[in-house]
């Protein structure tokens, strides 16, 4: 397998990390994880909000780090991981690259063209023409430097059972197209994981390759399960008990 490298100088500040790590202990110390799941699908996802999102066949979670390919493209890996208490499995929504700004706390509609910023590194989601590792499917990766990259960051959010233009709460279901590509973002649920036959001594073990495939099925199918949810207008102006707009979940 291709031979890794860190490049630090691209890593965001420290400060981000601490302050995720601590509100996430306030405010959750207190919750169970029924009470998290019951929560976020109550929810409406908005822009602004770093976002913990899994597969929903896999029950992976999408993340990043601070690490290229050595060869191929020798962009930031993306992978999935098992945890749902990594850090490195936020990512922050934002409008697609070229269209329209969108104000934090504004709702994510279906059909809308985001990009997904990796909360530690500042680097966008992000597709081409390579091939990816393990499936030699379309590789994911990550690209750009503090958010900023280019139209192969933008994915278009497809609700599944939902119409254009629905809000995406977190209950919804989604498809992940990558625009330039047309194809989708995945995993695959029986060959992706990263093992010591196709992966010896690599720090990626047990973590499951993400890549992006023509077919449309449930191994494509990502939800929203946790992470720091800037409010909407509409629940800022509902009655709450609560001190503050956000919810960490």
């Amino acid at each position: 397998m291709s031979s890794f490298h860190v490049d630090k100088s691209k890593l965001m500040t420290i400060n981000a990390f601490l302050f995720l790590f601590l509100f996430n202990i306030i405010i959750c110390v207190n919750m169970s994880e029924e009470d998290i799941r019951s929560t976020i699908e109550s929810k409406t996802i908005t822009y602004g909000s770093s976002l913990r999102i899994q597969n929903i066949i896999s029950k992976y979670y999408l993340s990043s780090f601070g690490m290229n390919w050595s060869s191929g493209s020798g962009l930031q890996i993306v992978t999935a991981v098992e945890s749902d208490k990594d850090i490195n499995s936020l990512f922050t929504i934002k409008e697609g690259e070229t269209y329209p700004t969108k104000i934090n706390g504004e709702p994510v509609l279906c059909g809308e063209v985001i990009r997904l910023e990796h909360i530690t590194t500042g680097k966008n989601l992000h597709s081409h023409e390579f091939k990816s590792f393990i499936t030699n499917s379309q590789e994911a990766c990550a690209f750009g430097e503090n958010g900023n990259g280019d139209v192969n960051d933008n994915f278009r959010i497809s609700c599944y059972k939902q119409e254009d233009n629905e809000t995406i709460t977190g209950q919804t279901e989604f498809f992940l197209q990558h625009v330039p590509t047309q194809n989708y973002l995945y995993i695959n649920y029986k060959t992706s994981k990263y093992n010591d036959r196709n992966c010896r001594g690599c720090p990626i073990r047990g973590q499951r390759e993400v890549s992006l495939t023509s077919k449309k099925d449930k191994q494509c199918l990502w939800k929203v399960i946790g992470g720091i949810i800037f409010s909407s207008e509409k629940e800022q102006n509902e009655p709450s008990h609560k001190s503050d707009d956000n919810s960490d979940l």
